[in-house]
């Protein structure tokens, strides 16, 4: 990239100062050019200035030929002559003051110094504005932004570069040092403008504006051509109508909830660029539709279960939407009609089982199943009733049958008496079924025929004790007959020296007599 060039007539040496030379035409450089460090490396050796404050003023000659090779502002003839006295109250020399001259026409030694360390301070300031005119041109192209700016101050390098060539080190080292500032702030303009430009054009890309986002990129490439962000910036936003395009169609996709071609159209956006800011946001709201739309096949299914009574399905479809939201409301309250439902289906079922029970004398059938009843709701009205009525019959039907299955147990006058009572509870429950009935006919004979005595005829030796268990003692005798409730008893003989006798007998009418006596002796 070209450069405008700065004048500047200073004569760079390697091994200190050169004698003052005449200059009536400054001469142009380029200050641009110079390499980094340039003035740096071909400043005065190491000791060139360190050996005069090292050794002192050892000869005159030595200290006359030194201050010489520093002085490059003036002719000897444009000298003039030295004076004694500088500015009022100050015992100092001016630096920007024409040196002194010694008597032979050199410059003094003292004024040489200071000439040359105002030189080399001038010199450092160059050096300074020299960089940053570099490395300003060298990151940006100046000519498409900034070339007035940059002209402007490089004029004002050019006056520094006379007032240096005139000797003026003082005022050319503060006019190096404004440039340098100058140059400095446009650099630093520079790069915000870059940056402000490549984050316009970033912040117009999310916001799907095409025209600002191929603005702010054209501006950024303007200033850094071929720079890597503003050019895939600018690429993206060459893309981004199509990109918009896209997602309009996706949109329109999703409001006929056709989330297949919806997706279809992102990915083609995502294919043009992938990083398109809503690109996450229409994937999200495809896929939250698509569950919305899921959701809600699956509820509306669950109401049909419920309408139809499959309680157990539309339960199920229930907790599946729950299982994803969890306080969905008509989920919740279909799931509540549902479970609601199948109780009441339920129970409606146990009390139809248990009346078809009852009107099939399935007692023990029907007690469980008002008990199931009643396990669901305790409240319940018909189980309540229902189980207190045939719980009695069941106990009455199970007192009854163990009496029946062994008649012989009335014999006892406690049994006879229980059996007696289970009989008219049993006749106040008559015509509640057929079977039931005829189980208390046959009962109520057994009672009446336990209700007449019949006679029991035992025989012995008259040597052994006999007695009735649930009647008593009888002595000894060969025969005795007495009169007993029919049923089963147990009759005992026992005489000393021999073993005891036991009969269980079962007494009926037209029974034969029994004999009893002990014959075993022990």
């Amino acid at each position: 990239m070209p450069s405008r060039p700065t004048k500047a007539v200073k004569q760079r040496h390697s091994a200190g100062p050169q004698p003052f030379v005449d200059v009536t035409e400054p001469a142009y450089i380029e200050p641009a050019k110079r390499p980094r460090g340039a003035a740096r490396s071909r400043r005065g050796a190491p000791g060139s200035r360190f050996s005069i404050r090292t050794f002192g003023f050892v000869a005159v000659v030595a200290l006359l030929a030194l201050a010489l090779s520093f002085v490059v502002i003036r002719l000897p003839e444009q000298v003039v002559p030295a004076t004694t006295d500088g500015p009022a109250g100050s015992s100092q020399p001016d630096a920007d003051a024409p040196p002194a001259t010694t008597v032979d026409g050199g410059v003094p030694p003292y004024r040489a110094e200071q000439l040359a360390l105002a030189r080399e301070a001038a010199e450092r300031e160059l050096d300074a504005f020299v960089e940053l005119q570099l490395r300003l041109e060298a990151e940006f192209d100046v000519d498409a932004w900034g070339s007035a700016e940059l002209d402007r101050i490089k004029e004002r390098a050019n006056a520094a570069d006379q007032q240096f060539v005139q000797g003026e080190f003082e005022a050319a080292i503060n006019e190096y040092a404004a440039a340098r500032t100058e140059i400095q702030d446009l650099l630093t303009r520079a790069r915000e403008v870059f940056a402000a430009a490549l984050a316009g054009g970033l912040q117009a890309l999310d916001a799907e504006e095409s025209d600002a986002a191929t603005e702010a990129f054209a501006q950024a490439l303007a200033m850094r051509p071929g720079e890597g962000r503003a050019q895939e910036g600018a690429a993206r936003a060459a893309l981004l109508p199509a990109v918009i395009d896209a997602l309009r169609e996706a949109e329109r996709a999703m409001l006929r909830e056709d989330y297949v071609a919806a997706r279809q159209h992102v990915d083609h956006a995502r294919g043009l660029d992938g990083k398109t800011r809503r690109l996450a946001e229409f994937t999200a709201r495809i896929a939250a539709a698509e569950t919305a739309k899921s959701r809600e096949a699956a509820l509306s299914a669950a109401f049909n279960a419920l309408a139809d009574g499959n309680y157990d399905q539309a339960i199920a479809t229930f907790d599946d939407v729950l299982a994803v939201v969890s306080d969905h409301a008509a989920a919740l309250a279909g799931r509540q009609q549902a479970v609601q439902g199948r109780t009441r289906a339920r129970i409606d079922a146990l009390q139809s089982q248990a009346e078809s029970q009852v009107q099939a004398e399935e007692w023990e059938a029907a007690l469980a199943t008002y008990d199931a009843a009643l396990g669901i709701d305790a409240t319940l009205r018909f189980a309540r009733e229902g189980k207190a009525t045939v719980r009695e019959r069941v106990m009455l039907i199970r007192a009854m049958d163990a009496v029946l299955s062994d008649p012989g147990a009335l014999s006892g006058d406690r049994d006879f008496q229980e059996a007696k009572k289970t009989l008219e509870l049993a006749e106040a429950q008559r015509g509640t079924g057929e079977a039931f009935d005829q189980r208390v006919a046959e009962f109520r004979k057994l009672i009446a025929d336990g209700d007449r005595l019949v006679p029991l005829v035992l025989l012995s030796d008259n040597h052994t004790e006999v007695i009735i268990q649930k009647v008593g003692a009888l002595g000894t005798f060969e025969r005795h007959e007495l009169s007993l409730r029919p049923g089963r008893y147990v009759i005992v003989g026992s005489q000393d020296g021999c073993r005891d006798i036991r009969k269980e007998v079962t007494l009926a009418s037209g029974m034969a007599p029994v004999d009893i006596r002990c014959a075993e002796r022990i």
